[in-house]
């Protein structure tokens, strides 16, 4: 299929998963983003690249203790019923996203990954982030390389990516580490979900790279979130909560690189 510009229109129930993604985490900038007119959702929480819902189990380790209570406290009642705190949005209309939208949205995010892994290699503190099989680069760099060569116009990198990929390079490592685990979890969670309805709508069914990992990617996800766990074993409370404290800034700039699938 070549690159178009004209959109295509999602289900109802697509646009309301894209829709509560972006919501989520514009909430720190304070952008309303809002589910379709009409629409009851039932879009989880971990489905939108939050911290899953509430489990039997103890909740263990940082990140599904501190780090999970503060992105939870960024979720609405109808993202997360018992335990979203902010108020639900009103309504918008349908998302109709374009493969040209996508293209952008792959090349953003190539920018954003390629910051994160540069991070992790420059940064000794941060080793045992490395080669976690999560890395995203090299996938998307395949991806937007085929769809140049079907048609696609390459896209320019925008200022939402650029700038979000240079703030983190500024960023103390416990603060980065927010950022790292709640882009990577949400691309794992809801970020599949919206790359199988996008494939369906815009590429006739194909699956791209960016969406596929070698092994379960739940068992790579749970090696790094145990990694995060022990480096914050080490951490001063002072730096527990500085990490904690860029939840909000972390939804903010991964939903705002969505922007172009609007």
């Amino acid at each position: 299929p070549r690159c178009v510009t004209h959109p295509t229109k999602f289900p109802v129930k697509m646009a309301a998963l894209v829709t509560l993604c972006v919501a989520a985490a514009a909430m720190q900038g304070g952008a309303r983003v809002a589910p379709l007119r009409g629409v009851r959702s039932h879009v989880t929480a971990s489905a939108m690249g939050g911290h899953g819902a509430a489990s039997k189990e103890p909740a263990v380790g940082f990140v599904q203790t501190e780090m999970r209570k503060a992105a939870m406290k960024l979720h609405t009642r109808e993202q997360a019923p018992k335990e979203g705190e902010q108020k639900s949005q009103t309504p918008m209309k349908q998302w109709a996203p374009t493969r040209a939208g996508y293209m952008q949205f792959l090349v953003d995010s190539q920018v954003v990954y390629g910051a994160m892994e540069e991070i992790v290699s420059a940064r000794p503190e941060l080793s045992l982030l490395r080669s976690t099989g999560l890395e995203r680069t090299t996938p998307l760099k395949l991806d937007i390389a085929l769809l140049i060569s079907e048609g696609c116009e390459a896209a320019t990198p925008t200022a939402i990516a650029t700038d979000y990929a240079s703030m983190l390079k500024t960023l103390p490592t416990p603060a980065f580490v927010c950022h790292f685990y709640n882009y990577y979890f949400a691309h794992t969670a809801g970020g599949r979900m919206i790359g199988k309805q996008l494939s369906d709508a815009l590429l006739e069914g194909r699956v791209l790279d960016f969406y596929k990992w070698d092994g379960d990617v739940k068992e790579l996800l749970g090696a790094a979130r145990k990694h995060i766990d022990d480096m914050a074993e080490a951490w001063t409370p002072e730096q527990r909560s500085e990490c904690v404290e860029q939840t909000a800034a972390s939804f903010k700039g991964a939903g705002s690189l969505m922007a172009s699938l609007r």
